[in-house]
């Protein structure tokens, strides 16, 4: 018999005999009276699903959507699987390993093993030990990783808003004396070589007469290298001919790592193997490269890098769908009608995703809503033959 049928009784004794002991139930105390009727109308396993929840609702007011928020959804998927409604609890694992995977660190492994449980309740084996590698093969890439980190003074997040660490503590806002020295270490970072005094003014400091512009780089130049000894003796800008850039070795920066992966990974044909260094490398993709930055030379690599996180998204997808596995799919086929809501080749990708899990009734929710927004906002409809492939989906 599977636990989705049994644990529920003895979960809720449990409960009810660890509170007894805790004197909770003490008739002398006016809470009795409110746990008994707890006790009485709500399983145990309704009372964890209450309080999750709630949790949930409180990172969510808190404006908190990372470690523990992602936490919590997974357990939540956890109890429904417990009270036998293993669908749901699927559906939410899986979205909470999604978001597991662009925080990285442990989230990632922990959900993983989450999820191989939820499997397990749901008597697809063969996928839960699956899981159970696939968390295991986190791991030792944390552990290598973090040895890689190790060997790095610093670490810039360049897609979103630019964040920057040293080792895993990242240098609050409040430390950096201007905004421009942030500007400043992310142009460099962009950069990535020798780059000239010239180019540096006319690309941070635009519209400034050229000897006010020189003023305002090297004042700029100073309070960034300041902030940086702080952390090492090392130097990090290095100065050659008038030219700077930062020292080789010295930071990593994931737009490089997303870069190097997404090439290597588009060349080959999708694997499993090749699926997982896909997933790592979206993970990374935050948000738009340098999203808080508002300059002329972001816009093209900005679009480019936008492209290619499509590109690997769209490869995923259609792998997973090519393996049956229509769940993992949809994550990021909804993230792709996010980016491209107009893209008729998208939508087909997730309406056989909706029609692979049998829910037909997604399948017609999202082509109405297809139509309904290209009509509103375009005044189109859709094409002769995307018709006809709806027609032929939805029979």
């Amino acid at each position: 018999m599977s636990l989705c049928q049994n644990s529920e009784p003895r979960l809720k004794n449990n409960n009810i005999a660890y509170l007894g002991n805790m004197k909770l139930f003490d008739n002398s105390l006016p809470t009795h009276h409110r746990l008994a009727n707890i006790r009485d109308n709500h399983s145990a396993l309704d009372l964890a699903e209450h309080y999750f929840r709630r949790g949930i609702e409180v990172f969510k007011q808190a404006g908190n959507e990372g470690f523990f928020n992602t936490l919590n959804h997974s357990l939540l998927a956890l109890i429904y699987a417990k009270k036998g409604e293993c669908d749901q609890a699927l559906n939410i694992a899986e979205k909470a390993l999604s978001d597991a995977l662009t925080q990285g660190g442990t989230i990632a492994p922990i959900c993983e093993i989450i999820l191989s449980s939820i499997l397990l309740e749901s008597g697809d084996h063969t996928q839960a030990r699956r899981r159970l590698a696939n968390s295991v093969k986190l791991l030792k890439k944390m552990e290598v990783e973090t040895s890689e980190k190790d060997s790095y003074l610093f670490r810039i997040q360049m897609f979103g808003p630019i964040r920057v660490f040293h080792g895993e503590h990242e240098i609050n806002v409040a430390m950096w004396r201007t905004v421009k020295s942030r500007h400043l270490l992310a142009y460099l970072a962009h950069q990535n070589k020798p780059i000239s005094t010239d180019q540096i003014m006319e690309d941070l400091w635009p519209y400034v007469d050229p000897d006010r512009a020189l003023a305002l780089f090297h004042t700029t130049l100073y309070y960034l290298r300041r902030l940086l000894q702080q952390f090492t003796n090392k130097e990090v800008i290095i100065r050659g001919s008038r030219r700077y850039q930062l020292r080789p070795g010295s930071i990593l920066i994931d737009r490089f790592q997303f870069e190097e992966t997404a090439h290597l990974a588009l060349k080959k044909e999708t694997t499993a193997a090749l699926a997982e260094q896909l997933e790592a490398a979206v993970s990374l993709y935050r948000g738009d490269y340098l999203e808080d930055l508002d300059y002329q030379w972001i816009a093209p690599i900005q679009e480019e890098l936008k492209n290619l996180n499509m590109e690997l998204r769209q490869k995923l997808a259609v792998y997973y769908l090519q393996n049956k596995i229509p769940s993992k799919a949809l994550l990021h086929l909804h993230h792709l009608m996010a980016l491209n809501p107009y893209s008729e080749k998208i939508l087909k990708l997730l309406l056989i995703a909706y029609a692979e899990k049998g829910d037909q009734a997604a399948v017609k929710k999202y082509y109405a809503a297809f139509a309904r927004n290209i009509s509103e906002e375009l005044g189109l409809q859709p094409s002769s033959e995307m018709e006809k492939f709806f027609a032929n989906l939805s029979k």
